[in-house]
């Protein structure tokens, strides 16, 4: 497993210690900009299509597993792209395909139908869909998406069939577990951190694993995001991580979630449709350099915790 760093924003820009640590593991930074004001906030087919033939020279499949740190939660909608990629370098890998759990560690469910492109909130439809994929399973959500689904559009039948499960760190509404499509779904504080951490396991049917991190899970003293952020804590955030992880083989990870100033782009229409959503969705704030810095020290702990993870079929019992 290494490290790279796609920068289609500022956000990891000035993370020299990051950088450093990176680069230090024969990892990459790979400057992307250009694309990032089309493909912020949501994309059209197009300016995916251009990331993906990007991807596919700076990023081969056979360059193997890749940990890639992506900047703002604004761009989690090209997890499925990094997804498609490390699916075909474990495929070179081993001769062969295999099931892949998709571990989803978010404040959102990021589960809402989004027609002619992707959206930052709609790539997990896509991605639980995709040949090979087991399940993807949602944890840490403490959003009011999941208290009314439906008028949100969210995608409820990835639930019906058995696609998606979600495990949000607490109900909106302060019970034990979330009612969702006909199921009450157990929470972190419902089941206690220690009982879900052996929990979450037992949900991860196959070996192999791919992680996929927004930092607007963590609580706002761990991180500082673009969007509204959750409960979980740092700490919780590891120790599910290592246990999830533990005798399995990850083929691959991003972590999206850094703040970044946002510029939109896409044409004059989809800019101001992008700004005019994120003035509805988003927090107004920014946050100071202390934060800032913070989120450096997340980026640098997740980079230890899962270079240190095996990748190969010998994975540690």
């Amino acid at each position: 497993m290494r490290a790279s760093l796609l920068h289609l924003d500022e956000a990891l820009i000035g993370q020299d210690a990051l950088l450093a640590s990176v680069l230090a593991s024969d990892g990459r930074s790979l400057d992307l900009r250009d694309l990032g004001p089309k493909l912020r906030l949501w994309s059209r087919p197009a300016a995916l299509a251009d990331l993906r033939a990007r991807l596919r020279t700076a990023l081969p499949a056979d360059a193997g597993p890749m940990l890639v740190f992506c900047g703002s939660g604004d761009f989690h909608h090209i997890t499925p792209i990094l997804l498609q990629r490390a699916m075909e370098a474990a495929e070179s890998e081993i001769g062969g395909r295999e099931a892949v759990t998709v571990l989803h560690f978010d404040n959102h469910p990021d589960w809402v139908r989004f027609s002619n492109g992707a959206h930052c909130g709609s790539w997990v439809g896509q991605a639980a869909r995709l040949p090979g994929v087991a399940k993807v399973i949602t944890v840490g959500v403490c959003s009011p998406d999941i208290r009314k689904p439906d008028p949100r559009r969210a995608d409820l039948a990835l639930l019906a069939e058995q696609r998606l499960e979600l495990y949000a760190y607490r109900d909106p509404d302060g019970g034990r577990s979330v009612e969702l499509g006909g199921r009450a779904w157990p929470t972190i504080e419902g089941m206690g951190e220690a009982a879900f951490a052996a929990f979450l396991c037992s949900r991860i049917g196959g070996e192999a694993i791919y992680i996929t991190i927004d930092k607007d899970v963590l609580s706002p003293g761990d991180a500082a995001t673009n969007w509204d952020q959750g409960r979980t804590s740092l700490g919780l955030l590891k120790t599910l991580l290592a246990a999830a992880l533990r005798g399995r083989r990850l083929i691959g990870a991003d972590v999206v979630g850094d703040w970044s100033a946002p510029v939109y782009g896409g044409g004059p229409v989809a800019r101001l449709l992008k700004r005019g959503e994120a003035w509805l969705d988003q927090p107004r704030t920014s946050p100071d350099g202390a934060a800032l810095a913070a989120n450096e020290g997340v980026n640098l702990q997740l980079l230890d915790l899962l270079l240190e993870t095996p990748s190969r079929l010998e994975a540690v019992a």
